[in-house]
């Protein structure tokens, strides 16, 4: 999505006030009795994935009548895609455990209801769920029978390939309106998170979807996911930050557990910045004792600042040199951002496959072709080609 960028301006401060389960409501009517471009709050609010939470918060003599009903038009088709959604999830997860599949619901609808006490509260997205690898072949199966499709299909070999380096892959059913994450790792070999999805399925945790008993993961195991996910993509939303805060507020957590979990995984810096923007952005507290442990030398302090101030000028995904230059701050250990670059230029992906289709026999020949491929990528970027 295109954005006129401005900088720090009433708008922001909108977005910011409503980004959150309960607001301050007095706050909020200052905010928006001034003149305010609501085509750009709109655009900014879908932009972080905030649209649900912001015509949540708005009253309606707070904005103009035009601009409410956009809202409400929004609002209710997420509404109904989450409930749409939820249906099917809820029928694949049944379909699963009728059939010994451990599976665990996380993200989506679910984690909405956990944060924000809604289930309509994040944007739609797709259906996301962790099996066991070991499972991955009879999951498929019972996808498959209920008439979704793996996207994109890949050969015996590109599969065992993509299990091996890579954390999911989509079916897809319903005219490509409804697509399944099916994970089988919390992150790909490309980006090095040392949490074992194997430990997450042992530490579930049973909860109320929809009127049904669903399992997802513990607590902490959440938070520290969370906290890497959006590590992952550079928390380039602020609905994740948002999120992160509600869940922490919402639960109950064992902070000796999660710092304890964090270092094992190397993934201590991870949780730190994740805290810490959850210190910049509400008033959700962390204990200081943690914060003595995670960021001592405050360095994920001043990057949250850094996250701050470019949140309204940064929008999508990033370069892969601003990446692997992001990852050298996050990750514990500098050895771990080498090996996702490493990783990242050599491995090959779905785009590689599907750019060209070689023999089983010539597999191994991807690993070259994939530097080739970036090299041709990033070279018509920098002359200002015409990608075909």
């Amino acid at each position: 999505m295109f954005l006129k960028m401005k900088h720090e301006c009433s708008e922001h401060n909108l977005i910011l006030c409503i980004a959150r389960r309960e607001i301050d409501r007095a706050q909020l009517r200052s905010l928006t009795s001034a003149p305010l471009d609501w085509d750009y709050v709109i655009a900014v609010a879908y932009a972080h994935g905030l649209l649900p939470l912001l015509h949540r918060h708005v009253a309606t003599d707070l904005v103009p009548a035009h601009i409410l009903s956009r809202l409400k038009r929004e609002s209710v088709a997420n509404s109904q895609n989450v409930l749409h959604l939820t249906g099917k999830q809820l029928r694949v997860y049944k379909l699963f455990k009728e059939n010994n599949v451990a599976v665990a619901i996380f993200k989506g609808p679910l984690l909405s209801q956990m944060a924000y006490g809604e289930m309509s509260v994040r944007q739609a997205g797709d259906i996301d769920l962790l099996i066991n690898r070991r499972d991955f072949t009879q999951a498929r199966r019972l996808l498959e029978s209920l008439g979704y499709e793996m996207a994109p299909r890949l050969t015996p070999a590109q599969l065992s390939s993509h299990l091996n380096n890579h954390c999911e892959i989509q079916f897809m059913r319903d005219e490509w309106l409804t697509v399944v994450d099916l994970h089988w790792d919390l992150a790909p070999r490309t980006f090095v998170f040392g949490v074992k999805p194997e430990d997450v399925m042992s530490r579930l945790q049973s909860v109320s979807l929809a009127g049904a008993t669903v399992e997802t993961f513990g607590a902490e195991d959440l938070l520290l996911y969370q906290a890497m996910h959006g590590a992952k993509h550079l928390w380039r939303r602020l609905e994740w930050i948002s999120c992160l805060a509600e869940s922490l507020r919402a639960t109950e957590i064992n902070w000796d557990t999660i710092v304890d979990r964090a270092a094992k995984a190397h993934a201590t810096r991870m949780l730190a910045l994740g805290l810490r923007l959850v210190e910049e952005f509400s008033d959700v507290p962390v204990p200081s004792e943690v914060f003595a442990s995670v960021d001592e030398d405050k360095s994920m302090q001043r990057m949250a600042t850094q996250i701050r101030a470019q949140l309204f000028t940064t929008f999508g995904p990033a370069e892969s040199t601003e990446t692997n230059l992001y990852n050298l701050r996050i990750m514990d250990r500098k050895r771990d951002a080498l090996v996702s670059v490493l990783r990242s230029i050599f491995v090959p992906t779905l785009p590689d496959w599907q750019s060209l289709a070689l023999p089983a026999s010539l597999h191994s020949l991807y690993y070259a072709y994939r530097p080739l491929r970036l090299s041709k990528v990033y070279w018509r970027k920098l002359t200002g080609a015409r990608d075909v």
